[in-house]
């Protein structure tokens, strides 16, 4: 019969070699592999950081010894580095590590804070400001004393990562939303239209236009995928090349190109006034235009109770919203 002679307090080695090893990835080492990951370079991760290249590269090399593997390839000559499968790996876990501890100064600070810390809010142009005038009026009627910091983005991509840091309470964004720790519900939705120059004559204004109708029409596009409907992909994909001759992100810079003859883009309902006559707008066949918004936030941070009061609020009067959302 086998018997156990290790001591009650003591652990088995290869268990405590990955304490260990688990133990040595310090956080300024994957931040630094996190850093190198997003810009592919020593050097552009070492600004984004403060520190010189050659301390990013000692963070890299100590991560690596504290891992037993290679994270990063180093091609002699080569303008950009690679991650490893490993450094791939590591990096999604450094990523949610980093983001944890984040979260965790955040709530530290907001407990530090009590009542009289803000709660910040972000939101994209156009349906935020709208939602939002109506919520913070309501808002400061309940809770006179709390101060509410609203920031606008061109669009919602830079809002998840500012939810993961603690950076931000709550945020507006389109559904579907990116891999994170992120709860959201649910509000409105927004109707999108095709915005053309009047004297294009692509159909009567309001009618249903198919895509061919815009191959090879000059358009007005977008910088990202989260910045409107997919309009290019959706051209790509019936075999038509988009011919995109200025991109932006701001819907007024859309509808100023578009009244000015330069090209076709899309632009929300409310984005476009009925009573312009230099924009024609237009529904797209077999091509969805609605874009449903969802209110989010960090599912593992505390949120204050003025920022779970504004949330709660926020969900009794999106059905008030919708409606604003499609024709304000």
């Amino acid at each position: 019969m086998l018997q156990n002679t290790r001591g009650a307090g003591e652990t088995h080695p290869s268990v405590a070699t990955d304490q260990e090893r688990l133990a040595a990835f310090e956080p300024r080492q994957l931040a630094a592999l996190v850093a190198v990951a997003r810009t592919r370079s020593f050097r552009l991760a070492g600004a984004r950081l403060g520190y010189v290249q050659s301390a990013v590269s000692r963070q890299i090399s100590t991560l690596e010894d504290a891992a037993r593997t290679r994270l990063v390839e180093r091609a002699p000559g080569a303008n950009e580095i690679a991650l490893t499968p490993a450094g791939e790996l590591l990096v999604g876990h450094a990523e949610a590590l980093l983001a944890r501890q984040a979260a965790a100064r955040a709530d530290l600070e907001r407990l530090a804070a009590g009542e009289t810390g803000a709660v910040r809010v972000g939101v994209p142009q156009g349906v935020g400001p709208r939602l939002l005038r109506r919520v913070l009026s309501s808002y400061r009627e309940r809770r006179p004393g709390t101060r509410v910091v609203a920031s606008e983005f061109a669009t919602d991509a830079p809002l998840f990562e500012l939810i993961e840091q603690g950076a931000l309470d709550l945020a507006l964004a389109a559904l579907p939303l990116p891999p994170g720790p992120f709860e959201h519900r649910t509000l409105l939705r927004v109707r999108w239209v095709l915005a053309a120059p009047s004297q294009w004559s692509l159909a009567r204004r309001g009618d249903t236009i198919q895509l061919s109708d815009l191959a090879d029409r000059p358009l007005v596009g977008r910088h990202g995928p989260r910045a409107a409907p997919p309009l290019e992909a959706r051209l790509e994909a019936a075999g038509h090349e988009p011919n995109v001759v200025f991109r932006t992100d701001l819907d007024d810079t859309v509808r100023a190109l578009v009244a000015a003859g330069v090209g076709a883009g899309l632009l929300p309902t409310f984005g476009v006034a009925p009573d312009d006559l230099a924009i024609a707008t237009h529904t797209l066949h077999a091509v969805p235009l609605a874009q449903p918004i969802a209110l989010l936030w960090h599912r593992e941070r505390v949120l204050s109770p003025a920022a779970d009061e504004l949330r709660t609020l926020v969900g009794e009067l999106c059905g008030r919203g919708a409606a604003l959302a499609r024709t304000s």
